[in-house]
């Protein structure tokens, strides 16, 4: 599993994804982003760690077409209790019901409390039958 750092950024709202990853369910379905068969996603994890205020907030995360900024889909919305800023929380969502996509290039974009705490570029490809 390979995780995106993001940069510190100490103005706005503070509430921010510190690292993130979009991995297949199953490791023989990749390593990375979400994989494709007949242009149905396989399962596939949403991992984050969150750096925000302490305090209960709202958390989800969309997948979006990066071109049209259309939202393709939304992931579950949680009630999740933050630590504070210097303890990350961790949130990871399976999903496992298979959503129509195409191959390429989309964003996974993260909102805490509806602000919006960091994206991720992320690639979907075909992968083949065993």
């Amino acid at each position: 599993m390979v995780f995106t750092e993001f940069e510190a950024d100490i103005g706005g709202s503070q509430r921010k994804v510190i690292s993130a990853a979009v991995t297949p369910a199953r490791l023989s379905d990749g390593e990375n982003g979400i994989a494709l068969r007949k242009q149905r996603t396989l399962p596939f994890r949403v991992t984050r760690m969150w750096s925000a205020p302490a305090g209960h907030y709202p958390e989800q995360w969309y997948l979006v077409d990066p071109e049209t900024k259309e939202v393709i889909y939304e992931g579950p919305k949680h009630e999740i209790s933050i630590w504070g800023l210097q303890a990350p929380t961790e949130e990871r969502d399976e999903i496992s019901t298979p959503i129509d996509l195409e191959p390429g290039a989309y964003l996974i974009v993260f909102a805490l409390g509806g602000v919006k705490g960091g994206e991720l570029e992320i690639a979907a490809a075909d992968y083949p039958s065993a």
